[in-house]
């Protein structure tokens, strides 16, 4: 059977907050890690929505390990066989008075092992104007997160406004060698209004992303084919070059915008979130043309509602995305000035690149709250995906649709000396209807595009197990340790 392998090994994290009798930091770190947390995430798109986290005071600093590995065929080309990343991290959130502090800022460095036909990082926002090569290789990186904000409550009204830095910086050791430099600046406003047993909330984001490649070959008299990918297999022949080195620039504006409205009332808890992004990312060579430009627009719609079921908390979540992407291509003419010296000028420009994606997604969550209890909690989720991807001229298109279904059940077992947790998922996603067109045969065709689709249109059987344990060590003080293991496995 064909699998892929994830272990979260060596997890240790260290939650410091002021503890009282009432409000202890076991109950604190059991509330930030609940499994409904998820459930009423406002706070992760509005700063302003802070009546949706559910601690006061808390200070988490951890590290932890992540290693996977996936069989031949039974992953993405572009992502590899498999990853290993080191991570340390740490987040706040604190409330003073009429004040709210919360920040968070990771460490982590990284391996993407054997990647395939991509020479950049965030290559799913990028996508398909990619720079490639036909040798790949494996990835290694190192990012660096910095986020930090504030609210103030003033009567009826809280503002707050988030603001971050990303940098990433990674290579490869093999020629050619690329050496990616990203950096991505995030700002994010909101405000909410308290009415009643009713909360309006607006927020928006503002991101400014950028990134640098530069390729080189450093083996004396040695050249290699770069290819310019525009999608299906399909490489601009034109511009595609032998060539010792090559750069190439993405920078864009992302802005995303949005509003949730909540009730809660009598016991239970409704909330509507509607969210708007609109991107432009644009592609700069080195020689000052400006051959693709991608446009993304987004709309993601969630509903969530709370109520007491068979004296537990039943939690309902749906959510709706719908993601589309255009790709913009600039054609140009080469003009030879005093014979030896070539300018590309402007032909034509037009879309020549649409994708289409579709996701439906429903979770059912029945849990006792009280966590200072025995219990045991049980999860349904269901997915729906549905892909499509046309290239205008050349005529190809490409199809997808499946759907997954899972089940999980978990444990909150108190003890004397800390707190044990687990919980154990099974699911499948099936593989409903597909479809490719394309007619090129070249080498982007047979070691990607055919791979991929394979891949993607399989059925596929995935199980997950997660095992946490909180010691206290004194007051104020925890150590929480978990291991997660997770296996997918295709007939195929």
């Amino acid at each position: 059977m064909k699998y892929t392998i994830v272990t979260l090994l060596l997890l240790a994290s260290i939650a410091l907050t002021a503890a009282t009798k009432q409000d202890s930091v076991t109950v604190q770190v059991a509330a930030w890690e609940s499994p409904w947390r998820s459930y009423n995430n406002y706070f992760d798109y509005n700063p302003s929505a802070t009546f949706a986290v559910p601690v006061k005071k808390f200070t988490e600093v951890g590290g932890s390990n992540v290693i996977s590995n996936s069989e031949k065929g039974f992953h993405l080309v572009q992502e590899g066989t498999g990853t290993s990343v080191f991570k340390l991290h740490s987040e706040s959130f604190q409330v003073d008075s009429c004040y709210r502090f919360f920040g968070d800022a990771y460490y982590s460095n990284h391996q993407e092992f054997n990647i395939g036909w991509r020479d950049v990082e965030d290559y799913n926002l990028l996508n398909p104007y990619l720079v490639a090569d036909s040798v790949g290789g494996t990835y290694k990186g190192e990012s660096y997160f910095l986020s930090g904000g504030a609210s103030m409550r003033v009567r009826n009204m809280e503002w707050a406004i988030r603001a971050s830095y990303q940098g990433d910086v990674s290579y490869r050791q093999v020629d050619p060698r690329p050496r990616n430099t990203v950096s991505v600046i995030h700002i994010n406003p909101g405000v909410t209004y308290q009415h009643g047993n009713w909360r309006y909330g607006l927020f928006g984001e503002y991101i400014r992303y950028r990134q640098n490649v530069d390729i080189q070959v450093e083996k004396a008299d040695r050249k290699i084919y770069f290819y310019l990918l525009q999608g299906f297999g399909i490489y601009n022949q034109q511009f595609s070059i032998l060539d010792e080195s090559y750069s190439r620039i993405y920078k864009g504006n992302l802005y995303n915008a949005g509003f949730h409205v909540n009730n809660n009332c009598n016991g239970q808890s409704t909330g509507v979130l509607i969210e708007l992004k609109k991107a432009g990312i644009q592609v700069d060579e080195n020689d000052k043309r400006t051959p693709y430009k991608l446009n993304h627009n987004e709309i993601i719609s969630q509903l969530t509602h709370e109520r007491e079921l068979l004296h537990r908390s039943l939690f309902l979540k749906g959510l709706y995305s719908y993601h589309q992407t255009i790709g913009n291509e600039t054609q140009y003419t080469p003009v030879t000035i005093n014979t030896t010296f070539i300018e590309w000028q402007f032909a034509t420009q037009s879309d020549r690149y649409q994708s289409v994606n579709q996701d439906a997604q429903f979770s059912a969550l029945l849990a006792d709250k009280n966590l200072s209890e025995f219990s045991i909690w049980e999860r349904i989720d269901g997915t729906w995906h549905d892909s499509r991807q046309y290239y205008y001229y050349p005529d190809y298109h490409q199809y997808i649709q499946d759907a997954s279904a899972s089940g999980t059940i978990g444990l909150n077992c108190p003890m004397k000396k800390g707190v044990l947790e687990g919980s154990i998922q099974a699911g499948y996603k099936k593989n409903i209807e597909s479809d490719l067109f394309q007619n090129e045969n070249n080498i982007i065709t047979t070691q990607m595009l055919l791979p991929d689709y394979a891949f993607l249109t399989s059925d596929v059987t995935f199980y997950k197990l997660n095992i946490k344990f909180r010691l206290p060590i004194k007051t104020g003080l925890l150590l929480n340790v978990s291991t997660e293991a997770a296996l997918q496995s295709a007939k195929e």
